[in-house]
């Protein structure tokens, strides 16, 4: 077991730095910083509730990062490990394929563990700039726990789009294919809660709203790990019970997607 483990933090290692060495961090950080310093121009045109503008747009422009780091970057970390034998010169090595996988995922998710850390420190900077700036008649309250809740929320549902690439750059070959493949997966997972709102509001009694159910243990709802809204109000907060619960279930969905991609690597051709 400890064995096991020192293979995977190698991997994960190796992931890290070429992450590093091919500016993944500083290019995504340097665009974002060029978003939130540019947006800065702006805030004074809002008429009002600027705390909230201003906070939305920050956790935006993280969660955008995050975003383009998951399809642009993971999907072809993971790619490029088949296309040019990188997968193969690993496996060669005494590295199991569940290792291999376990191996990856932590690798990209240190990774996108440091781009949400930098880009919220310097939001969060941001945010205070602001706040200052504009004064309490505009900006009347900050939430430090809730923004940090929410960095956390952004990275969980990071996580699981994270877990649901890896599955699939096991299932199918090409960089091209995965990445539709995952953002098929984000917006039917973000679409999905959506569909269902309208049906319950319609008060339709057929199967349709039974399959849509079912569907939301496979295409998570994503919106229930949004916490932006009580960054900057302190009326109607939400149940610690059900957040702690929505936080549960991205870890065993993490989980089990990875046991399903463990067992799609072991069964894989590599040939």
């Amino acid at each position: 077991m400890r064995l096991s483990l020192r293979r995977i933090s190698s991997l994960a290692r190796i992931v890290v730095l070429d992450g590093l060495r091919r500016h993944a961090l500083i290019g995504l950080v340097l665009l974002a910083l060029a978003c939130e310093t540019g947006g800065l121009f702006f805030f004074g045109f809002i008429p009002r509730d600027i705390g909230r503008a201003s906070s939305d747009f920050i956790l935006t422009i993280g969660w955008l990062a995050g975003f383009i780091f998951l399809f642009f970057h993971a999907v072809h970390v993971t790619a490029w490990d088949e296309e040019k034998r990188v997968l193969h010169t690993l496996l060669a090595r005494p590295l199991s394929r569940a290792e291999y996988v376990l191996g990856t995922f932590s690798g990209l998710g240190i990774l996108l563990f440091l781009l949400n850390m930098l880009l919220g420190g310097i939001g969060w900077l941001i945010l205070h700039f602001i706040q200052r700036m504009v004064g309490p008649n505009f900006f009347a309250y900050f939430s430090h726990g809730y923004y940090v809740l929410s960095l956390v929320g952004i990275l969980a549902i990071q996580f699981m789009i994270l877990a649901v690439i890896i599955l699939f750059s096991g299932l199918v070959r090409g960089s091209f294919t995965v990445l539709l493949l995952a953002l098929s997966f984000y917006f039917i997972s973000s679409g999905l809660p959506v569909v269902r709102e309208s049906l319950a509001t319609q008060g339709a009694a057929n199967f349709l709203p039974h399959l849509l159910q079912g569907l939301s243990a496979v295409f998570p709802n994503f919106g229930r790990l949004d916490f932006k809204p009580w960054v900057v109000q302190v009326a109607s907060t939400p149940e610690w019970f059900h957040v702690a619960l929505n936080f549960l279930f991205s870890v065993l969905y993490c989980g089990i997607i990875l046991g399903l991609a463990c067992a799609v690597y072991h069964r894989r051709d590599l040939k």
